[in-house]
């Protein structure tokens, strides 16, 4: 048989005294040997523990993921298709792949993601060395410790003379515009992978004058 859809099949049976029985009518099927094709569109986008991503199927079937992931998607029509696939934690992962299985029961060659690094946690902020409460000048030191390097932002009236910072202990110096006090100044970091840090919030300290 070659593939395609049969619908008006029939069974008779002749005996040996050359009887014939009534036709017998075999339900409508289909003859499908094509494996299914499975193809990424694009790069992915890692989003926390996920990955964004598209693919395209030659025809519809149910997707199978092996490996240490899993997916949003399970069913998918013939096309391209959005879908969200998921790891368990943080991590370098090689072994996810994606299978496609038509309603023949073909199954596509594996469809390997390569190597996911998947880095979800945030950075900690933690002050070392505060400015003194009372300066003279307008550039104060001050030492701060990160788990993850990344980019700083600072927000309220003071400023950093840096906007990166690596793993461990830091040392930069607070730009402030004016003698006063400063009570609002706090700091964020946001590593490679776009986590951010909570506020650390800077203790006050108050620049008098006669600064340097």
């Amino acid at each position: 048989m070659v593939e395609g859809n049969y619908d008006n099949c029939a069974i008779q049976v002749t005996d040996s005294e050359g009887n014939t029985s009534e036709p017998l009518q075999v339900p409508s099927f289909k003859v499908d040997f094509s494996v299914p094709e499975l193809s990424q569109v694009g790069d992915f986008k890692v989003q926390g523990r996920n990955v964004e991503m598209e693919i395209k199927a030659s025809e519809a079937g149910s997707l199978v993921y092996s490996g240490n992931c899993s997916g949003d998607l399970q069913h998918m029509n013939q096309g391209k298709s959005e879908l969200t696939i998921s790891f368990p934690g943080d991590g370098q992962y090689s072994d996810c792949e994606l299978t496609l299985s038509d309603s023949s029961g073909n199954t596509s060659e594996p469809l390997p993601l390569g190597t996911v690094r998947i880095d979800a946690t945030p950075p900690v902020l933690a002050e070392i060395k505060p400015v003194p409460k009372m300066i003279h000048t307008n550039r104060p030191s001050y030492s701060f410790k990160t788990s993850k390097s990344g980019t700083l932002r600072f927000s309220g009236k003071c400023r950093g003379n840096v906007d990166k910072a690596v793993v461990g202990i830091n040392h930069i110096a607070l730009l402030t515009a004016e003698p006063g006090v400063y009570d609002d100044c706090k700091m964020t970091l946001t590593d490679s992978s776009n986590n951010q840090s909570q506020p650390l919030k800077i203790s006050p300290f108050m620049v008098v004058g006669g600064q340097s």
